[in-house]
C-alpha cells in the first residue's frame, strides 16, 4: 500500500469506499489524489493534522516532549526510523486484512472497520510526527510550545499540497512526518520492555 491509498481513504467517506485487502496492498495512482484542488487537499491535510495531533498532545504531552528529545540525540536517523514505523504498521494490518478476507469477512463490517482503525493509525502516527515537527520550530525560537507545535505543523503539512505537484506534496508530507516520528520510533525500537519503561509511557 502507498501513502496515497491513505490519503485517499482519508479523503473519501470511509465506510463507503473502504477497500478490500486485495485493493489496500495494491498501489494506488498518484493521478487520482491529483484530481483534487490543491486547496483541499491543504485543508483536509490541516484539519487531520489538528484533530489527531490534539488528540495525542491531550492524551500524552510528555511524549512529544520524551519524542522530540529523541530527535535531538540522532537528528540524521529520524527519516528512516520514521519510515520504519510506517512499515510496521501498515504490515501488521494488511496482515489482519489479508486473515479477514480468507476468513470471507473482509467485505463485511468487521473487515471495515478494521480498515478503518488501520487508516486511523497512520493518519495518527503522520499527525503526531508534524506535531513534533512544529513543537521543533517552536524550540528554535527559543520556547517549546506543543501547542503553538500543533499549529505549524499543521501549517507545515498543507504547505507542500499547495505550493507542488501532487508527487511533490506527497513526498514532502511523508518524510516530514517520518522526520518528526523517527526519534519516538528509535526509542521504542531499542527500548527495552520493562514494567517500569511500561508505565512512564
Amino acid at each position: 500500500m502507498t501513502f496515497v491509498g491513505v490519503q485517499r481513504l482519508v479523503l473519501n467517506s470511509p465506510f463507503a469506499a473502504l477497500p478490500s485487502p486485495v485493493t489496500v496492498g495494491q498501489s494506488v495512482d498518484v493521478a487520482t489524489l491529483g484530481g483534487l484542488p490543491g486547496y483541499l487537499k491543504a485543508l483536509g491535510s490541516f484539519l487531520l493534522v489538528v484533530a489527531f495531533g490534539g488528540l495525542v498532545l491531550r492524551l500524552s504531552e510528555g511524549r512529544v516532549d520524551r519524542s522530540l528529545d529523541a530527535l535531538y540525540d540522532q537528528p540524521y536517523r529520524a527519516v528512516p526510523y520514521g519510515l520504519m514505523g510506517y512499515v510496521i504498521a501498515l504490515t501488521v494490518g494488511l496482515f489482519g486484512l489479508s486473515q479477514l478476507s480468507r476468513a470471507g469477512v473482509a467485505s463485511t463490517l468487521v473487515g471495515r472497520l478494521v480498515a478503518l482503525i488501520l487508516v486511523g493509525i497512520v493518519v495518527a502516527l503522520t499527525a503526531f510526527g508534524f506535531l513534533v515537527v512544529g513543537t521543533l520550530v517552536t524550540d528554535v525560537q527559543g520556547q517549546r510550545r506543543p501547542t503553538y507545535g500543533l499549529l505549524i505543523g499543521a501549517a507545515l503539512s498543507a504547505v507542500g499540497w499547495l505550493a507542488l505537484p501532487t508527487a511533490g506534496g506527497l513526498a514532502v508530507w511523508v518524510l516530514l512526518a517520518a522526520f518528526g516520528l523517527g526519534g519516538a520510533v528509535r526509542r521504542w525500537f531499542h527500548a527495552e520492555r520493562t514494567v517500569e519503561t511500561e508505565r512512564a509511557d
